[in-house]
């Protein structure tokens, strides 16, 4: 079995069943990727409790990315600024072997579009040849994800897939997200 690469996922194995309330908000069934934001209701009580008890909020509802069966979505980074360290906790429906790839941007690239998603929350974009892969994971019940350095999915051929994106931050600081080094430690006992 190969090795977890730490600097962009970690497997985790903690004591909630579900994120949300009610999981039958992911519904979406369409032939194309959507991106939308959960609402702040939609969280369950056992997960806010959980993260509350670590010192921690939810920065921002849960983002819902749907990706049909077959279909990938393009190399980009969440967020601002490219090359930055921004770790939040996924969490898989579906999609049983979809996998999340990482990569570094080449020499000399620059993103061809800074844009926002559906959802407006700001995404750069890149083109495949500007990028060198770095490190592939297939995301998990849940796993941390690095999101501040170019990476994309590719969802398998079976099945569509459902991915509920958790932001999160220290109560003291509820708007900066955390770092992988951080997530490292503070999520150290529910490692898998």
């Amino acid at each position: 079995m190969a090795k977890v690469n730490t600097n962009y996922a970690i497997d985790l194995s903690i004591p909630i069943s579900h994120p949300l309330v009610n999981p039958a908000i992911l519904n979406q069934t369409g032939d194309q990727t959507e991106i939308w934001f959960a609402n702040h209701s939609d969280v369950s009580d056992e997960f806010r409790s959980w993260l509350d008890s670590l010192g921690l909020v939810i920065t921002y509802p849960p983002l819902i990315f749907y990706t049909p069966k077959g279909k990938q979505c393009g190399i980009h980074i969440d967020g601002h600024s490219p090359d930055a360290d921004r770790a939040v906790m996924n969490w898989c429906v579906q999609g049983a072997g979809s996998m999340m790839h990482w990569y570094k941007l080449k020499e000399g690239e620059q993103p061809f579009e800074t844009t926002d998603t559906q959802a407006g929350t700001p995404y750069i974009q890149y083109h495949p040849n500007q990028v060198n892969h770095l490190y592939s994971h297939v995301v998990k019940w849940p796993t941390i994800v690095q999101t501040g350095i170019p990476h994309n999915i590719h969802n398998n051929v079976w099945e569509p897939r459902w991915l509920i994106s958790c932001d999160i931050s220290r109560k003291e600081n509820p708007e900066a997200g955390l770092t992988i080094a951080e997530s490292l430690e503070i999520f150290k006992s529910w490692i898998a």
